[in-house]
C-alpha cells in the first residue's frame, strides 16, 4: 500500500467516478451513495464534487463534498449537509489523510474559507489544520438474534408497553408509495417541525428526492393510521447497505398518547431484522437527555461522531441545543404563524 500511496493523485469529478459505488458498498454509509449526494445537489441547488484519490487508474478512496451557501458569512464545503456523517471513503487511513489534505487544496482553489467533515466511529487523530469536535453520537440498535432477542432488549415498562398500547389502540402501519402519501408526510413534517421550532425541508425534498430514493430501493415511507382517523404519524427510513437510518418521524400531537410512533418504529425495526441490517436511530447531543434516553430504551448503543473543522470549529453543529442562540431561535420560530413558518423552508438549504 505504501508504494501506491506515494503515487496517488487527487482528481475531482462532478459525478461519481468509476468504482465509487463498489467502494461505498464495502466501506461507506447510506450517505455515500451517489443517489443521495446528487439528489441533495439537485434539490437544494448545491455544487457537488467527488474528490478521488487515484493511483494508476485505480480508485483508492473518495470524499464527497457539497458547497453550502451562507445566509450570513462564508460559504462552506461540507461532507455532507443533511447527513450525520459521510467523510472520507477508503480502505486505508493513509488514503483518508490524503483526502483530508486534498479537500483543503480544493477549498483554496474554490476560494472557500470553511470546511466541515463529519466522520462516524472512532477514527485516528484529526488531519493537520483541522479542529475536532466530538459532541454528537448516533444510536444503533443491533438486530442480531432475531425478533425475540431484539424484543427482549427493549425497555419493558416503557418501550414494550408503548408498542402494545399503540397496537391495542388500533394503530396500523402501511407503506406509503403515492405522491399523495408523500405530500401528506411533508405536511405533517411541516407541522411537527414548526412545533419544535425549526424550519421543515421544502416539499420538493419529499416529493422529489425522497420519492426518487424510494424508487431506487434506498428509502421507505411508513404511515400510521387509526380507526376514525386519517394519517396520525409517519416515518422515513434511509436504507443503506449495512444500516437503515431513522430520518423523519412526525406525528399529530393530540394523538401521541396512543403511541403511533412506537408502532411505526417497531415495524421498521422488524423490517431491518428481515434485511439483516443494523437500525440507526439517528444522532443526538448529550444535552438532549430525553431524546438520548428514548433511544437507549430501544436497546441502542451510542457510536461517537467526530466532526472536523477548518480553520476552526464553528456553525450549528457546534452550538448547544438547550441554551443560547439556538434555543432562543427555536422558541421564536415555534411562535410564528404557521403560514410564515411554512415559507421558512426556503432557509433550509443554508442549514446543512
Amino acid at each position: 500500500m505504501t508504494s501506491i500511496v506515494t503515487s496517488m493523485r487527487l482528481a475531482t469529478y462532478a459525478e461519481a467516478p468509476p468504482g465509487w459505488l463498489a467502494l461505498a458498498r464495502d466501506h461507506g454509509l447510506f450517505y455515500h451513495h451517489p443517489a443521495w449526494i446528487d439528489g441533495l445537489a439537485r434539490c437544494y441547488g448545491l455544487h457537488a464534487t467527488y474528490l478521488a484519490a487515484e493511483s494508476q487508474g485505480e480508485l483508492l478512496g473518495g470524499l464527497p463534498v457539497l458547497e453550502v451557501p451562507a445566509l450570513f458569512g462564508r460559504r462552506r464545503l461540507v461532507s455532507l449537509p443533511f447527513s450525520y456523517a459521510a467523510g472520507p471513503l477508503s480502505r486505508s487511513p493513509d488514503v483518508s489523510c490524503f483526502l483530508m489534505r486534498g479537500v483543503l487544496e480544493y477549498a483554496e482553489e474554490r476560494g472557500i474559507k470553511r470546511v466541515e467533515i463529519k466522520h462516524a466511529g472512532n477514527i485516528s487523530d484529526p488531519a493537520t489544520g483541522f479542529t475536532r469536535v466530538m459532541h454528537y453520537s448516533t444510536y444503533r440498535v443491533s438486530t442480531d438474534g432475531g425478533e425475540s432477542a431484539v424484543w427482549g432488549r427493549l425497555h419493558a415498562s416503557s418501550t414494550r408497553h408503548s408498542i402494545r398500547q399503540g397496537e391495542n389502540a388500533g394503530v396500523s402501519v402501511s407503506s406509503g408509495q403515492t405522491e399523495a402519501d408523500w405530500r401528506a408526510m411533508a405536511q405533517l413534517e411541516e407541522r411537527t417541525a414548526h412545533a419544535h421550532g425549526v424550519p421543515a425541508p421544502p416539499r420538493r425534498f419529499f416529493l422529489g428526492l425522497c420519492r426518487d430514493l424510494q424508487r431506487a430501493g434506498l428509502a421507505e415511507l411508513y404511515l400510521a393510521r387509526m380507526p376514525a382517523h386519517d394519517l396520525v404519524a409517519a416515518m422515513i427510513v434511509w436504507r443503506g447497505w449495512r444500516e437503515w437510518i431513522y430520518a423523519f418521524g412526525p406525528s399529530r400531537p393530540e394523538l401521541r398518547a396512543f403511541r403511533p410512533n412506537h408502532v411505526l418504529l417497531w415495524r421498521a425495526l422488524r423490517d431491518a431484522m428481515t434485511a439483516g441490517v443494523t437500525f440507526d436511530l439517528g444522532r443526538a447531543a448529550p444535552e438532549q437527555s430525553g431524546l438520548v434516553e428514548f433511544k437507549r430504551r430501544w436497546g441502542a448503543v451510542a457510536m461517537p461522531l467526530a466532526y472536523d473543522y477548518w480553520p476552526g470549529a464553528a456553525g450549528l453543529n457546534v452550538a448547544r441545543r438547550d441554551t443560547g442562540s439556538l434555543a432562543l431561535a427555536a422558541r421564536l420560530w415555534a411562535r410564528m404563524p404557521a403560514s410564515v413558518a411554512r415559507r421558512g423552508s426556503a432557509l433550509y438549504r443554508y442549514l446543512g
